[in-house]
């Protein structure tokens, strides 16, 4: 589970840096929304991987899924706040582009499982 987790957190890692790459084209307006919504979904996956990797020698199923809910709520909560702190500042976003990272990052965990199971 831990290989598979650390992988996951490189791979959007690595799309992450794409993603702000690529968008650094237009100006840095647009590469700091871009920057802003990939850490957006980064920083709480990394929570909730790191709160479950403590959780890998936890066999008590109960116990464990009880603790992944919880770390999933921690997660969504930290994504939330920081939407709510990028929004109320005065930067002016790029939203198309901020939410457009947010998802890619969000999806691309998803999608990554099947590129690790294939390894």
């Amino acid at each position: 589970m831990n290989n598979q987790i650390w992988k996951t957190l490189a791979i959007q890692l690595v799309l992450s840096g794409i993603y702000v790459s690529a968008m650094s084209i237009w100006d840095e307006k647009v590469m700091l929304s871009a920057l802003v919504g990939c850490l957006a979904c980064l920083i709480p996956n990394s929570y909730f991987y790191f709160r479950m990797i403590g959780q890998s020698e936890n066999y008590n199923a109960e116990r464990w899924l009880g603790n992944a809910y919880r770390f999933e709520f921690g997660k969504w909560v930290m994504a939330g706040i920081i939407f709510a702190l990028a929004f109320t500042s005065n930067h002016p976003w790029d939203p198309l582009v901020f939410f457009s990272g947010y998802v890619l990052i969000q999806i691309s965990g998803w999608f990554v499982l099947f590129v690790i199971k294939g390894n």
